[in-house]
C-alpha cells in the first residue's frame, strides 16, 4: 500500500496544493458548485495526534498532543429550509491514495427540528433514587454532529438564535478512522467558520474548544478525545502541546520531531480488510469510563479525580460500598475500576516526566516513557492482539518507540523513528501492505473569513 499522499482537485479538475489556504479555495469552489451559493464563512483545522496521556483527560490528567500537516477546510452558508446539509469531499478512496484528482462527494441532511430532538434526548435525567441516569448513545452522523455543534454554539451564546438551516462543505485530506482526529478537525473548522467572534483571542479559542468537545459528546456516536479540539485551536506549529486538565492550562514544549532530536513520526495503520478485524474495538468503553469518573467526582464533590487526595484508594472503597448497597449496574467492577484509576495516575505521572524529557531532549527517556505507556495500555485497556502486533512490527522495522494512537477506538499506531532510517522504515511498512502516513508539522486552526 502506498504512503499517504492524496491528490485533490477543484470542480474544474485543477489540482490543488495540499496547503490549508489552497484547500480552503477548493472548498469554496466546491461549495458554489454543490449548493449554488457563495459561502459566508470559511476556516481550516489540522489533524492531531497524541504522544501520551489522551485517556486521562476526563479524570483531570495531562495530555501531550501535536498538530500535523493534514487538514480540513470547511465553508458554510445559511439556507432558508431549516435543514442542515453537509457535503463531504475527499479523495476517491480514503485508505488507498489515488494518483489522479478523482473526488468522492457524499451528501447528508438532517432537519433542524431533528437536531433539537436529539439534543433533548441527551439531557440528563434523574432516576427514582435521585441519581443522574446515563444518557443514551447518540445516533451520530455528520449532519447531526455539525448541526449539533451549531445548536450548542447557539445555546452557549456564541451564535445568533436566528441561525437555522445551514449548508456546509467539508474538504479533507486527513485519512479516516486511524487516529488523526478527522472529525475533531471538522468540528473545529466548522465552529470557526460559524463564529462571529474574534477567533484570534485566546479565551475565545479556549471556549470554542470546550464547546466542540461538549457538542461531540452529545451528538457523536463515539465519545470525543477533548485534547484534539484543544490542540487544534491552541497548539503551535513545531511544538508539542501539554494540556493539563486539572486546571485547563496549555503550554508548549519542544517537539520530538525536529533537527536536534533527530526523529521522524509516522502513523501506521492496517488495511480495513484482511487480517486486521475491527470487531474487537469497543469505542463505547470510553463512555463507560467517563460515566464512572462523573459518578465518582460527584460523590466526592471535586472537579476532577486528580484533585482528590488518595483517589485510587478512596474511590475504590466508595465503589465497593455502592455495589454492596445498591448494586449499580452501570458501574464497573471493583477490580476494573482499580486498574483504571491506577493507570490514570501512572499515566499522568508519565506525562509529567515526558514533558521534562522533551524540554531536555532526552531521547532515551522519551522512548522509554512512550513504550511503558503502551505496555500499560495493553494490560489495562485491552489493546487487541492485532494492534500489539502492529506496535511490535514497527519496532522490528526500526522505530525508536510506537504507541496506539487511540486505543480501543481506532487501529492506528504512532511511531517515532530515527530520521536517518525514516525513508526505509516507511517504504518497508508500505511494502508490507500497511497504510503509512507521514506526520509533519501542521498549522493551528484558522478562520479565513
Amino acid at each position: 500500500m502506498p504512503i499517504w499522499q492524496p491528490v485533490f482537485s477543484d470542480p474544474a479538475d485543477a489540482t490543488a496544493e495540499m496547503t490549508p489556504h489552497r484547500l480552503l479555495d477548493a472548498a469554496c469552489s466546491r461549495h458554489r458548485d454543490i449548493f449554488g451559493t457563495e459561502p459566508t464563512g470559511g476556516a481550516t483545522a489540522p489533524s492531531t495526534w497524541s504522544l501520551l496521556g489522551e485517556h486521562t483527560d476526563h479524570s483531570g490528567g495531562i495530555v501531550l498532543a501535536s498538530l500535523s500537516q493534514w487538514s480540513v477546510a470547511v465553508t458554510v452558508s445559511p439556507n432558508p429550509d431549516d435543514v442542515i446539509n453537509v457535503a463531504t469531499v475527499t479523495p476517491l478512496t480514503t485508505v488507498t491514495p489515488v494518483t489522479g484528482g478523482e473526488m468522492d462527494v457524499e451528501k447528508h441532511s438532517l432537519a433542524v427540528d431533528e437536531v433539537a430532538a436529539r439534543a433533548a434526548a441527551q439531557q440528563t435525567t434523574v432516576n427514582a433514587h435521585g441519581r443522574p441516569s446515563p444518557t443514551p448513545v447518540p445516533e451520530g452522523g455528520i449532519a447531526a454532529r455539525l448541526g449539533g455543534l451549531a445548536w450548542t454554539m447557539i445555546h452557549r451564546q456564541m451564535l445568533s438564535r436566528d441561525t437555522r438551516g445551514l449548508d456546509i462543505t467539508v474538504v479533507s485530506t486527513i485519512p479516516v478512522g486511524i487516529g488523526l482526529g478527522e472529525m475533531a478537525a471538522t468540528d473545529v473548522a466548522t465552529a470557526l467558520a460559524l463564529s462571529t467572534e474574534d477567533t484570534r483571542d485566546a479565551p475565545i479559542r479556549a471556549r470554542l474548544a470546550e464547546i466542540c468537545s461538549q457538542s461531540a459528546a452529545m451528538f457523536a456516536e463515539i465519545a470525543p478525545l477533548r485534547a484534539r479540539h484543544t490542540t487544534a485551536l491552541r497548539g503551535e506549529r513545531g511544538k508539542m502541546s501539554v494540556i493539563d486538565y486539572a486546571d485547563g492550562s496549555v503550554t508548549q514544549v519542544p517537539h520530538p520531531v525536529n533537527r536536534s532530536a533527530g526523529l521522524s513520526a509516522y502513523l501506521v495503520a492496517p488495511p480495513t480488510t484482511g487480517a486486521f478485524p475491527t470487531g474487537d474495538l469497543d469505542p463505547q468503553e470510553t463512555r463507560r469510563r467517563q460515566y464512572f469518573v462523573d459518578e465518582a467526582t460527584r460523590a466526592f464533590s471535586v472537579e476532577s479525580l486528580r484533585l482528590l487526595p488518595d483517589a485510587t484508594v478512596r474511590v475504590t472503597e466508595w465503589l465497593e460500598a455502592v455495589i454492596e448497597v445498591a448494586g449499580r449496574k452501570h458501574l464497573p467492577t471493583v477490580e476494573q475500576a482499580r486498574n483504571w484509576l491506577s493507570f490514570w495516575e501512572a499515566e499522568t505521572m508519565r506525562a509529567q516526566r515526558l514533558t521534562r524529557a522533551l524540554r531536555a531532549r532526552r531521547r532515551q527517556d522519551i522512548a522509554h516513557l512512550v513504550g511503558t505507556s503502551q505496555n500499560d495500555l495493553s494490560c489495562v485497556y485491552g489493546v487487541p492482539d492485532t494492534e500489539r502486533a502492529l506496535v511490535e512490527l514497527c519496532q522490528t522495522r526500526g522505530a525508536v518507540c510506537a504507541r496506539s494512537a487511540s486505543a480501543g477506538i481506532t487501529r492506528g499506531v504512532v511511531a517515532l523513528v530515527d530520521a536517518r532510517r525514516a525513508t526505509n522504515f516507511a517504504a518497508d511498512l508500505a511494502d508490507d501492505g500497511l497504510l503509512v502516513v507521514p506526520l509533519g508539522h501542521g498549522e493551528v486552526a484558522n478562520k479565513a473569513f
